[in-house]
């Protein structure tokens, strides 16, 4: 399981979380507003949207709750406030949470099941309308991956678990920015940047999550860790991520999941 540096942490509270309570608010509850990407999904068909998730965790009884908003399959705008859920552990950090339409505050849905892993933000969930399926996510945090580096010489490789993989859709489904914390560019195995990002990659909204894509795309290091033949696959709805780029004459092999079940 990977373990991630308080720098990353901290990197990950300012990028997915802003938090609106108050020096008053009791310290067993923690509340926070995070950006929220959604596919509805029907059939081949797939319509994004971006919107806000404002969510409250009880820690003392172990809930959660939250009011997002979503677009339909034609489009159409709506705000979801749930009841409180259950947070039932299921590995590490990583807790269930399920809504059904017989709660109270469930209107308008069928059902509604998710997960949320407390060590890195990372919150996913799907609501069954009747009408189709929507699934959403905070910004698609992969910090339980293996990385591969390959040179395509002389077949020399190694493989490491440090690097973890962040992809920011921008508010129309289209780009994506690509932040890489505790990146290694050689088989030595050295962290040579604690965060590396890339802009403007292609973002394909697909029924089973995102490609992201892109000939050549340079990072914040301006000269240094050029990505090229970027072809990054996220799919089972996104919990898992499968792809290839190249940087400093290496092939990178990555696969991972959202969450450290998978």
């Amino acid at each position: 399981m990977k373990k991630l540096s308080f720098l990353m942490l901290a990197l990950l509270a300012v990028t997915l979380f802003t938090a609106c309570g108050n020096d008053d608010e009791p310290v067993n509850k923690q509340t926070f507003t995070a950006p929220i990407n959604c596919r509805a999904i029907d059939g081949n068909e797939v319509v994004f949207s971006q919107g806000t998730s404002k969510v409250e965790v009880d820690y003392t009884n172990m809930k959660i709750k939250f009011v997002a908003d979503y677009k339909d399959i034609h489009g159409q705008s709506h705000s979801l406030s749930t009841p409180d859920m259950k947070l039932t552990n299921v590995s590490s950090l990583v807790y269930e949470f399920t809504a059904s339409a017989g709660q109270p505050g469930s209107t308008m849905i069928e059902s509604l099941g998710g997960y949320i892993d407390m060590s890195t933000g990372m919150m996913w969930y799907t609501i069954n309308t009747g009408s189709g399926e929507i699934v959403c996510t905070s910004h698609l945090m992969y910090a339980y991956t293996n990385t591969t580096m390959t040179n395509p010489d002389n077949n020399n490789h190694a493989t490491h678990q440090q690097s973890a993989y962040l992809f920011v859709p921008d508010d129309k489904g289209e780009t994506c920015i690509l932040q890489i914390f505790n990146f290694i560019a050689d088989l030595n195995g050295a962290v040579v940047a604690q965060e590396v990002q890339y802009k403007d990659l292609t973002l394909t909204p697909t029924v089973t999550g995102y490609t992201i894509t892109a000939d050549m795309v340079e990072s914040s290091y301006k000269g240094y860790y050029t990505l090229s033949d970027v072809n990054i696959t996220l799919d089972d709805q996104c919990r898992v991520m499968n792809g290839t780029f190249k940087c400093n004459g290496l092939v990178y092999t990555l696969s991972g999941g959202l969450f450290s079940y998978k």
